[in-house]
């Protein structure tokens, strides 16, 4: 019988960041060496050393879940514009924790 597994991670600071429309970005977070072996759930968050990140919404909301990979959609909450040169400026990178329980 498989038993749970529990691992955690976070992505480089500032890099993988991707524009999403004119106001978002994203960043595909790669869990392949937690070496789950059923689709996790994940818990996340954002941090870095530039700060402002109390200004985003969506850090702790997973899209596209798999046993290796899941994404992370984030904008400011004013839905003013806001590209990956301005996470890369601030350190920014998720966080994450996967449960899996097979």
């Amino acid at each position: 019988m498989p038993t749970a597994r529990i691992a955690s991670g976070h992505t480089t600071p500032g890099q993988g960041w991707q524009a999403y429309g004119a106001n978002g970005i994203y960043i595909d977070v790669n869990t392949t060496s937690a070496r789950f072996t059923g689709t996790p759930v994940y818990v996340t968050s954002i941090t870095g050393p530039g700060g402002n990140q109390w200004g985003l919404v969506g850090p702790s909301a997973v899209y596209s879940s798999t046993a290796t990979s899941f994404r992370v959609y984030v904008q400011w909450k004013d839905g003013s514009p806001l590209t990956p040169a301005t996470a890369q400026q601030y350190g920014w990178h998720i966080n994450w924790i996967g449960y899996d329980n097979p």
